[in-house]
């Protein structure tokens, strides 16, 4: 019996999510001893734990809240907006698991393991934004659509967006092969994040404008992913002052799920 195009989505987020699952069990069972270490030698350790737990348990309920939205639609399309605001989020959730482990482990590492920890983990952030780049350039195509008649045929604009995002992901993942040493790779994580959020948080404005994304709340939106750009922004003074040290961390994860939370609110709709 074949299945529905509904039942084939759900089987292949399913299987992406359980590979992630593994995935992420393998590389904490690799350095499970140094995690156990952690916990006896790390002040805070169990604080770090705590906050990130909460900030991935805010983000699950997001993502299981965006996804049961989708699949509750006549038809699913991959460029609908729960699909992709939900696809951030599940990337995101993987992302922070990643980060615990690194927050508890970063220090028992020498230089090359931790430039291609640190790598990882930045392909992870650039899979991150792709989603929301790709939702706000159907606002930028909208407002273009008058200038380029082209754009008005969804499957071509749908083919552009595709084009760009592929574009976009390919170079700055060779830029991040490409880096050097953990300076260089530090200053390029600015140069991935900050422009990407600064373009979601005018995708969103523009949107509140626009009347468009009537499915969320784009005001809303973009105050949530504002608060967002400057947690981004303020996370390396915040460590400057404070250090790598397990207050830092803390600080770090409570703002942001203030901001998560708020994000939340511009996504609930019914």
């Amino acid at each position: 019996m074949e299945l529905s195009k509904k039942e084939r989505y759900k089987l292949i987020l399913l299987t992406c999510f359980i590979l992630a699952i593994i995935g992420v069990a393998v590389l904490y069972f690799i350095n499970w001893s140094l995690i156990i270490q952690a916990f006896q030698a790390y002040e805070g350790a169990f604080e770090v734990l705590l906050v990130i737990s909460i900030r991935i348990l805010i983000l699950s309920i997001t993502v299981f809240y965006l996804f049961h939205k989708w699949f509750k639609q006549e038809a699913q399309y991959l460029s609908d907006i729960p699909f992709l605001l939900g696809l951030f989020f599940l990337i995101l959730i993987f992302g922070k698991a990643i980060d615990l482990l690194w927050d508890l482990t970063f220090f028992t590492f020498n230089d090359d393991v931790v430039l291609m920890f640190l790598k990882f983990r930045f392909f992870i952030i650039i899979l991150e934004v792709a989603p929301l780049i790709f939702l706000g350039l159907e606002i930028i195509f909208f407002k273009l659509e008058d200038r380029f008649q082209k754009l008005k045929n969804k499957e071509y604009m749908n083919k552009m967006r595709m084009i760009i995002i592929l574009i976009i992901v390919c170079v700055e993942s060779f830029v991040v092969i490409i880096a050097p040493n953990t300076t260089i790779l530090g200053r390029i994580l600015p140069a991935i994040v900050i422009p990407s959020l600064i373009g979601i948080v005018y995708i969103f404005f523009l949107a509140y404008r626009l009347k468009r994304l009537k499915v969320v709340k784009p005001g809303i939106l973009t105050i949530g992913f504002f608060l967002y750009l400057l947690s981004n922004i303020l996370r390396p003074i915040l460590q400057l002052i404070l250090g790598e040290v397990a207050m830092y961390i803390i600080l770090a994860e409570l703002v942001d799920i203030f901001v998560f939370l708020i994000i939340f609110l511009g996504l609930y709709k019914r």
